[in-house]
């Protein structure tokens, strides 16, 4: 292929590959560069004309090995990170109902804040290849071959990671109206400060963690609990400036909400919903993780 041919094969899979990455780093900053040394690294294969059975499988591979290398160092810089590490969120303004057939795999389950801090306890390789097995449905030979090992060896990584994720799969089970209707409810309560209707909407062992990274003001650890949940809550809002004002967006796939003021955005807020109750809340305020909002 010539350069302009190459990169028209690397962009028609860029989608996916984008997918892949996100979901092993859970930072889309990070998942961009690892697209951009995938790319360099298909152009110089493409270069020695080297012959590739299927283009996506070759960059997939490309990919997910260069993911794998990423976290031996990312992981030890999460177990040092200042209060609770979220993943970068992703924002949009399309629901599951208005997606294609071929966005619906980015807006799944697979992509919430919730699901990608599971995943976050399994190994490395557990999350490639149950990644790549269990939401990208790549059959078992294809992902030993991508992970370099054997097809029992990467049968036993996906089983140990399902037993894994099914133990402790978030509790999604509300529809996207109850969703919608939760979100309303939640904003019309934090704007009005009262607490007794806010408290009216979570679980009574709701959890909130938001991320600072640091850089900003959070909380070091998870709120537990409904009380200090809404405490907590009430507090956030009581610093946000007037000139704040909140959008209800999509933030991986789920309802949401950014509150942004004449600077850019100032946080990023998902709810996990059981039922018809609030069971956890995801704030990120880190700024570096704000950027994509």
């Amino acid at each position: 292929m010539n350069t302009s041919a190459t990169a028209d094969a690397f962009e028609a899979e860029r989608r996916h590959l984008f997918g892949v990455a996100y979901r092993m780093l859970g930072s889309a900053a990070e998942a961009e560069d690892i697209l951009q040394e995938a790319f360099v690294r298909f152009a110089e294969h493409d270069a020695d004309r080297a012959p590739i059975a299927s283009t996506r499988a070759f960059l997939t591979t490309i990919v997910v090995r260069l993911c794998l290398d990423h976290l031996k160092s990312a992981r030890a810089r999460r177990e040092t990170y200042m209060g609770p590490w979220l993943p970068e969120p992703l924002v949009s303004m399309t629901s599951m109902n208005e997606a294609g057939p071929d966005a619906r795999v980015e807006l799944a389950e697979s992509l919430s804040l919730a699901f990608l801090v599971m995943l976050e306890r399994l190994s490395p390789l557990e999350r490639a290849a149950f990644l790549l097995r269990e939401v990208f449905e790549q059959p078992f030979p294809e992902v030993a071959a991508i992970l370099g090992t054997t097809d029992v060896a990467c049968r036993q990584l996906v089983a140990r990671a399902r037993a894994h994720v099914d133990e402790n799969r978030p509790r999604f089970t509300a529809s996207e109206e109850k969703k919608n209707e939760l979100l309303a409810a939640f904003m019309a309560a934090c704007a009005s400060a009262d607490a007794a209707k806010l408290g009216a909407l979570l679980a009574a062992d709701v959890v909130a963690r938001s991320d600072g990274g640091g850089k900003v003001h959070a909380a070091l650890k998870p709120i537990h609990g409904r009380e200090r949940v809404v405490r907590f809550l009430l507090g956030v809002l009581e610093k946000e400036p007037a000139g704040a004002a909140a959008e209800v967006v999509r933030i991986n796939g789920e309802p949401g909400i950014v509150i942004r003021d004449e600077h850019g955005a100032r946080s990023a807020v998902t709810l996990s919903i059981a039922g018809d109750e609030i069971v956890d809340v995801w704030i990120v305020v880190n700024p570096e993780k704000l950027a994509r909002c």
